[in-house]
């Protein structure tokens, strides 16, 4: 009966270590990895996000292929008028998230027709940045701009954060990766009225950190 006992008592701290091991050899953290196709990518104002997905796969160490969880998060115009930024993210079973981008060819609605700046405007907008609020940041820091300081929305109406973006500029990060680092900062609530305050930066691969750009959100 001792006999018995041992050898059951043996057998159940074999099975609940292999069970211990299981557990924490399956511990999945792993966020999958989003891919792109070489090919170019031209994208027209208001056609479905569903075209920017041919061809992106995103594969997870555990769970292999999990594009079919890839959505686009949102097309966001560039100043020069001609590319967008596309965010994307994807997921596996363990609920790991992965975001990506990349810049694609972009044609507004009306078709490519924008204006260049001539070289004097181009000098007296620079001018203006430096005396304002790039005046004091660190040689090599990213820089973000908006293209407006203020909105207003109508409670539970749908919108993107991202899309008051107007530009972000660095010496040797592209905006196609740092658009992916962009950090809202402040606290906001879509369902009520309220004003919520803002704070719009970048960081870049060297860790330097872009100046604040000011956002106030206005629900009525």
């Amino acid at each position: 009966m001792r006999k018995v006992v041992g050898f059951l008592l043996a057998l159940m701290s074999v099975l609940l270590g292999g069970l211990f091991y299981w557990m924490n050899g399956n511990d999945d953290t792993a966020a999958p990895v989003i891919t792109f196709p070489d090919e170019a990518v031209v994208y027209e104002e208001g056609e479905d996000t569903a075209l920017l997905l041919e061809g992106v796969r995103a594969v997870d160490d555990v769970d292999g292929d999990v594009s079919s969880s890839l959505v686009v998060e949102s097309v966001i115009p560039m100043q020069n008028g001609i590319s967008a930024a596309v965010l994307y993210y994807a997921k596996d079973k363990s609920h790991n998230v992965a975001k990506a981008s990349r810049v694609v060819d972009y044609q507004p609605a009306e078709g490519i027709l924008w204006m260049a700046e001539t070289e004097e405007e181009t000098e007296a907008e620079t001018e203006t940045e430096d005396e304002g609020e790039f005046a004091n940041l660190p040689p090599g820091s990213p820089r973000i701009t908006l293209k407006m300081d203020s909105d207003t929305i109508e409670p539970g109406e749908s919108y993107n954060l991202l899309s008051y973006v107007k530009s972000i500029t660095d010496d040797v990060d592209g905006p196609d990766w740092l658009y992916s680092q962009i950090h809202i900062q402040g606290m906001y609530e879509i369902s009520g009225p309220g004003v919520y305050e803002l704070v719009y930066t970048v960081v870049d691969r060297e860790y330097n950190m872009s100046n604040e750009a000011k956002f106030t959100l206005t629900i009525k």
